[in-house]
């Protein structure tokens, strides 16, 4: 269990209206990392999380505590672990079920198309660039049909499949900047 809200002060209120007070955590105060600090590529480690991981697995591997899990999330800005965390086999295809009905559906049905400006490309010194598209309409889409090097789509599957490989890539916070963190959040929530 993380250890997260115990740096969180706690305020006294009456739930129910009847002059009885009951101390609740205060969930409404926050504490962000500065950009700047999450930019700097010497204080974080980039990793692919791989199925099975868990923010509490990774954190027990990387900080030696499972209670620290609140870092990976937190400096990766997942508010909400069930959505913002990849999903993996059984669990992405039940997302696709949810969300789509059915993968036939999501593997038929397009959600985006797009105009291709320039192709992937690979410079003479190795460095790869990216393809560069703009997202169009149907309509600019089909006007683009006598060129089809110049357009593409793509359905709903591989729109959350794209979605979910990005969730793949977090950032894990160097384990000799992990104290400084905590008694930073200690600071700011006191």
């Amino acid at each position: 269990m993380s250890n997260y809200f115990t740096f969180f002060p706690t305020i006294q209120h009456d739930l129910k209206d009847e002059n009885k007070s009951t101390e609740l955590t205060n969930i409404l105060r926050r504490f962000r990392v500065k950009p700047k600090t999450k930019s700097m590529t010497s204080v974080y480690y980039d990793y692919t999380v791989q199925e099975g991981d868990r923010p509490d697995t990774i954190a027990d591997k990387y900080y030696g505590s499972s209670k620290l899990s609140w870092i990976v999330l937190h400096y990766n800005d997942i508010t909400n672990p069930y959505y913002d965390w990849p999903l993996f086999g059984r669990e992405f295809t039940q997302y696709i079920i949810d969300t789509y009905g059915s993968v036939t559906s999501a593997t038929s049905t397009v959600k985006h198309y797009y105009k291709i400006l320039a192709e992937e490309n690979v410079l003479f010194n190795g460095v790869k660039q990216a393809r560069e598209e703009i997202r169009i309409d149907l309509k600019t889409y089909n006007s683009l049909s006598g060129t089809p090097h110049l357009r593409r789509s793509e359905t709903q599957y591989e729109y959350e499949e794209a979605q979910n490989e990005k969730r793949r890539r977090i950032k894990i916070l160097d384990r000799r900047y992990a104290n400084q963190l905590i008694k930073e959040l200690a600071s700011v929530l006191d």
